[in-house]
């Protein structure tokens, strides 16, 4: 007995924030959306303390958010903006500040639970009537049926089709697999260790960032004088971090980031996961386009990670909404892959640059660093410069 086929506009594989950011956005011109997600999301509810995944969202994905309804419903739960990030070197005498008050705007973006922004945007899908959700419900096959449309198989049975497919299924795209596209992968070898803490003094509402002599160690301030840490580490020296008991791993975290707010202590487990770059060798095939992690992954220590997928986001549907084409022109898509691909692939390698400048220990290598630290510091335009790339909005 073959099964029913239901009819959609748009078919997005990933149920994840940008997936999600996605779904939404489109709801705003199609009727029909579907979001197929293989996980079950756990509600964030506020008893149950700060995740230990948080993440730094620029202003240009807090525009996103806004145009769908989500950043109201992150506002009920909390967000924590930052007024200025601080970078300095570790040992040495090279620093640099980046403040919203050289800006129009009164912060550069909010550090936001993970499980906050799943919450809010489940909200907001779950109130639109445009919008069917598949949960806990894997991609099995993904198929041409037509010129014009595309079936969606799922691991159930239910069989979907859909004009345009969206993968946004993460690094192990699925999606991505189906249409036989690979992915360049650079391990970085090292693992981003994260936790939650509390500093002695006062995080002043600023994203610290520290380059260690093993790697950048972010502090994002959260409430009061509460701060989420990302320490980008080798494996093996992330792994003795973690087996360290509470009060050496402190004295380590503090010593690492010269106290600068004093004596910081965890207040959460500790836990890592593996970093590494990636770029899908293309991003769009027949009525399909890959979005956020499905097509791109780029080193945390500026933590954009999660801006550039919203970005494709933005940029994809605002291409969809301006052409008077069918949905899911391959002239449509390719467009947003010429913006995007290049884009993503030039800040990957930004960041794996700046991540082995840091690493050199050369003391040639080290007077030319500070030098070009501490001259950026002091010409605003070219701080403002790297602050619309950050932020990805005029500034």
């Amino acid at each position: 007995m073959v099964s029913t086929v239901t009819d959609f506009d748009v078919v997005v594989v990933g149920g994840g924030v940008v997936g999600a950011a996605c779904a939404c956005k489109l709801a705003q011109y199609y009727d029909r959306i579907a979001i197929v997600d293989n996980t079950q999301h756990v509600a964030w509810q506020k008893e149950a303390g700060y995740g230990v995944r948080v993440s730094a969202v620029n202003l240009a994905s807090i525009e996103l958010l806004s145009q769908i309804g989500a950043w109201e419903e992150v506002q009920l739960m909390r967000a924590f903006p930052y007024r200025s990030m601080h970078v300095w070197e570790q040992g040495g005498n090279s620093e640099i500040e980046f403040d919203a008050c050289d800006t129009t705007y009164s912060s550069l973006g909010s550090i936001i639970e993970n499980q906050v922004l799943l919450t809010a945007l489940d909200n907001v899908a779950s109130k639109n009537s445009a919008i069917t959700q598949f949960n806990n419900v894997a991609l099995r096959e993904l198929s041409t049926i037509s010129d014009s449309s595309m079936l969606v198989e799922l691991d159930d049975g239910v069989r979907l089709t859909a004009k345009l497919v969206v993968g946004a299924d993460g690094q192990h795209s699925r999606v991505r697999e189906c249409i036989g596209v690979s992915s360049t992968r650079t391990h970085y070898h090292q693992l981003g260790l994260v936790c939650t803490v509390e500093t002695e003094l006062d995080h002043q509402q600023t994203a610290w960032q520290c380059f260690t002599e093993y790697g950048p160690l972010a502090l994002l301030p959260l409430d009061d004088n509460t701060c989420s840490i990302v320490w980008s580490v080798p494996e093996q020296r992330c792994h003795e971090l973690a087996g360290l008991d509470d009060a050496e791993f402190n004295l380590q975290l503090s010593k690492a980031f010269e106290y600068k707010l004093g004596n910081i202590t965890l207040i959460s487990e500790r836990k890592s996961f593996p970093l590494l770059g990636a770029q899908a060798t293309q991003y769009v095939d027949h009525r399909v386009v890959l979005v956020g992690d499905a097509a791109h992954a780029v080193h945390p220590l500026a933590g954009l990670g999660l801006n550039l997928g919203l970005a494709d986001v933005a940029h994809l549907c605002a291409l969809l909404q301006a052409s008077d084409r069918p949905l899911g022109s391959e002239r449509v898509l390719r467009q947003y892959e010429r913006a995007r691909k290049s884009e993503n692939a030039l800040m990957q390698r930004s960041l794996e640059i700046l991540d082995a400048l840091f690493r050199q220990d050369a003391q040639l290598i080290k007077q030319i660093r500070s030098i070009g630290v501490n001259a950026t510091n002091k010409v605003l335009p070219l701080k403002l410069m790297f602050m619309r790339r950050a932020l990805g909005v005029p500034i």
